[in-house]
């Protein structure tokens, strides 16, 4: 009887407490509930209508974009704009089943913590195919089609709330002087957008020199991303001038899983009237990454694919900033020229794909030797990556083909001059301090499967960074087909012969290329050499 008394009195002690806890925590629970949707909304957009429609009830058409962004703003907390409209709504495009709106004047600019979901509409899709598997098959049904005027912007977040965290996603946005404009320093997003494009990601929606549209404007230091390492997150950025711009110095942004200049499917260009991307001094920036879900693809731009330039007397104006693992100027599968750089306005001032500059080091990176970080550099109407005037711009491990000028070109003081010599010593100055390239100087002992490379590389110790990286690709086409081996040398070994055992089997166009980097940064240009005698002396030295 002890036992069960004892039982009895823990049972209702249990009881007890937890009628206690319901009783207490009940009202607790409640005010937190009604704290939390006081603090959190959703704006379901049923009308395509241009007016301030802000009721956003489940009443038929009483929610525009317009009253919606007015609505979030007033609110507080994270909030959510989606769309439902009908089509019987008069912004129904029946021949292609979607739903325009074409604001007259700006749109308010957003504020706060706010997501726009244009997947949200019945009918829309986000993209499911992998960077390695296409472009993007997204169905978007929600067009914001703008006037055409110089001064008015698409969707703006930061104008008038630095601190603004915008989520913008699945929606086709058009026709506006910058589609996207970021402003203040919060972590703004940009999600399986259309930018530059009708609907279905065919067609430039706007032809003509008439405005300089941009596809998404930067002009504050915010941790912005625009795609993502997700197939629903890639963008694409075609049929404006430049697809991102960044008119001053951004700070941790990341651009991944992109198109640039391409159609949807990512099979033929569009392209950018002049950038795919043109950034001003951004530091910590990420073009792209070492997995193939972070690919960015690059194609039919006139200008340059990527520019990154800066006249600042900041230390390093690109100080962390890398540009890794993208393809240029082909497909999805690398088999299919799309050339950047063509500059059809003037057919005989071709560009190329990558231009970097600035007055003071750059502090950047490109390619790289980790695991998928090289780019894919092909088809370019000029050089592959041209470095004028700053330095330390470490060039790694990239794949150069069928570019009509230099992979890499060193220049100073503007212009693309083509190979520069290398200079007794390496006194000279101007991109990547003109940094002499590996001298080949002979065969060594040859073998069945090897080959022994004897080099040189006459950079001057007061002259360059030691130690030397060395880098050794197979040629193809006269470019760099596939990096080989890596080799250092040490500040002892400045200016001596070198040697390097590299196998046979690697150069079917009987060609060794190779460049040098100093410890700072700074890569050279192409050194050369052809081996095609060892295969016609039947491996005999």
């Amino acid at each position: 009887m002890a036992l069960r008394r004892h039982s009895f009195l823990e049972l209702s002690w249990n009881s007890l407490e937890l009628s206690m806890r319901t009783f207490l925590v009940a009202p607790l629970l409640a005010s937190l509930t009604l704290a939390a949707s006081a603090q959190a909304a959703t704006f379901v957009v049923d009308s395509s209508s241009d007016a301030n429609l802000d009721d956003c009830t489940p009443a038929a058409a009483d929610c525009s974009l317009r009253g919606a962004i007015n609505a979030a703003n007033a609110a507080a907390g994270a909030d959510l704009i989606e769309f439902a409209i009908p089509e019987s709504d008069a912004g129904f495009v029946a021949a292609t089943a979607h739903w325009r709106i074409e604001p007259v004047t700006a749109l308010p600019a957003l504020s706060g913590v706010v997501e726009i979901d244009g997947y949200s509409q019945p009918g829309a899709t986000a993209n499911t195919l992998a960077p390695g598997e296409g472009g993007s098959d997204a169905v978007l049904k929600i067009e914001l089609r703008g006037t055409a005027q110089q001064s008015v912007n698409g969707l703006e977040s930061g104008t008038t709330d630095f601190n603004a965290q915008t989520v913008i996603r699945g929606l086709a946005i058009n026709r506006f002087h910058s589609q996207i404009f970021f402003f203040g320093g919060g972590a703004n997003r940009v999600e399986g957008c259309f930018l530059g494009t009708d609907i279905a990601g065919e067609v430039a929606a706007l032809s003509g020199n008439s405005l300089r549209t941009i596809g998404v404007r930067l002009q504050g230091p915010g941790a912005y991303v625009i795609g993502g390492n997700t197939p629903a997150a890639r963008n694409l950025l075609s049929g404006v001038f430049s697809g991102i711009s960044a008119f001053s110095q951004t700070n941790a942004l990341r651009v991944t899983g992109n198109l640039f200049g391409s159609n949807a499917a990512a099979t033929a260009a569009i392209g950018n009237r002049e950038y795919g991307i043109q950034l001003l001094e951004t530091i910590n920036a990420s073009i792209g990454g070492s997995t193939v879900a972070e690919r960015n693809l690059f194609v039919g731009n006139q200008f340059s694919a990527v520019l990154l330039s800066s006249g600042s007397n900041i230390p390093l104006v690109f100080s962390g900033s890398r540009v890794i693992g993208n393809f240029f100027g082909t497909d999805w599968s690398g088999s299919l020229a799309l050339p950047n750089g063509l500059n059809t306005l003037s057919p005989s001032q071709t560009q190329p794909t990558i231009l970097v500059g600035a007055g003071n080091p750059c502090g950047l990176q490109i390619g790289g030797a980790g695991v998928g970080e090289a780019n894919l550099i092909a088809n370019g109407a000029a050089a592959g990556i041209t470095v004028d005037s700053c330095a330390r711009v470490r060039i790694s491990r990239n794949v150069f083909r069928g570019n009509r000028g230099p992979a890499i070109d060193n220049a100073q003081g503007g212009g693309f001059i083509g190979p520069t010599p290398n200079d007794a010593g390496d006194a000279d100055n101007g991109g990547n301090r003109l940094q002499n390239f590996p001298t080949a100087l002979g065969i060594g002992v040859v073998t069945a499967t090897t080959l022994e490379l004897m080099y040189a590389v006459d950079s001057a110790p007061a002259n360059a960074a030691y130690p030397l990286t060395v880098e050794f690709f197979r040629g193809e086409g006269g470019q760099a087909a596939e990096w080989i081996a890596t080799q250092s040398i040490a500040l002892a070994q400045a200016q001596t012969t070198r040697s390097i055992t590299l196998p046979l089997a690697a150069f079917a166009d009987d060609l060794v290329v190779m460049t040098a980097t100093d410890a700072a940064g700074n890569t050279s240009e192409f050194g050369r050499v052809g081996i095609g005698a060892v295969f016609a002396n039947g491996f005999e030295p």
